[in-house]
């Protein structure tokens, strides 16, 4: 079972004194951490309910020092395609995972993690193997404070596991897309292009064209605009919105940033760029570009 889930990278030997190991008479596949000052409320308790809009942070568990048997059967080797979240989905069932352009589907074998850990990231966690989060986000290991976004949905239970085909099954490799048109958000300004019914709007903050009734959020005054055929239109609320680009809270700087910006994570050292939906890598740290182009801005540790 996995109650736990910290960052391969750094945690693991920087918290290693705060981390007790695993009890004599732990039942088999529990992995299950006292509480400590570093995260409170831990009672080997994991969440059962599944998010509305299926999101949740990416964290990794199994291989090396960490290889253990899971709850559901089979071990956790860290080169299997397997999740933990069976107290949500059940033992065995089969979850399509899609993040930075990319897709997998894990067989969900584990409990957990930890509600404390939730807590912590703010958001529900995915506990999965550093296999997956390498075809994800091209890393082998990831924490709670890396907030690296996921979206889980739940795919039949004959679905193979692995990259995700064309056709969303397991097996192949995933594909990202992109939009196409083109007036800079927040001004107002006309734009011509194509996507969706209308014209397209050219985005200053993601430095690219959206596709008619896609929303952003303005890199030079934090407001949400929509293109409208050609048009930004400021707006209230993205309830309206076919897609939308937003600021992403980086745990180390401790506050929101605009698409585009590129961190250096405090957790793994890795460079993350805000793409509007979720932290992408890899990044270049000679040119300082990201997967999304240019970093708007550039945040070193």
């Amino acid at each position: 079972m996995r109650f736990l889930a910290i960052s391969s990278s750094v945690f693991v030997i920087a918290c290693a004194a705060e981390f007790p190991p695993e009890p004599d008479n732990a039942t088999s596949g529990a992995s299950i951490s006292s509480p400590t000052p570093y995260l409170s409320g831990c009672h080997g308790q994991a969440s059962s309910t599944i998010p509305a809009d299926g999101r949740y942070v990416m964290t990794t568990f199994g291989g090396g020092a960490d290889d253990q048997q899971m709850s559901c059967g089979g071990y956790a080797d860290g080169v299997g395609w397997y999740a933990a979240s069976r107290q949500r989905y059940g033992c065995g069932a089969k979850l399509q995972v899609e993040a930075n352009g990319n897709c997998v589907v894990l067989t969900a074998l584990d409990y957990g993690p930890d509600v404390c850990v939730e807590a912590a990231a703010g958001m529900p966690i995915l506990d999965m193997s550093p296999s997956a989060s390498k075809a994800l986000y091209g890393v082998s290991g990831a924490g709670w404070s890396d907030h690296l976004i996921v979206t889980v949905t739940e795919v039949d239970s004959s679905t193979p596991t692995g990259p995700c085909t064309s056709d969303g099954g397991g097996g192949g490799s995933g594909s990202d897309g992109s939009g196409s048109g083109s007036g800079s958000d927040g001004s107002g300004s006309d734009g011509s292009g194509s996507g969706g019914s209308g014209a397209s709007c050219s985005s200053s903050t993601l430095d690219r064209d959206v596709d008619d009734g896609e929303c952003v959020q303005a890199a030079s005054d934090g407001n949400w605009y929509q293109c409208d055929n050609g048009n930004w239109d400021a707006i209230a609320s993205t309830s309206g919105c076919s897609d939308t680009y937003a600021w992403c809270y980086s745990p180390t700087l401790g506050e929101s940033v605009p698409p585009r910006t590129c961190v250096q994570s405090a957790a793994s050292s890795t460079w993350f760029q805000c793409n509007g939906q979720a932290w992408v890598t890899p990044v270049d740290t000679s040119s300082e570009t990201g997967p999304i182009g240019d970093c708007s801005d550039w945040d070193p540790l």
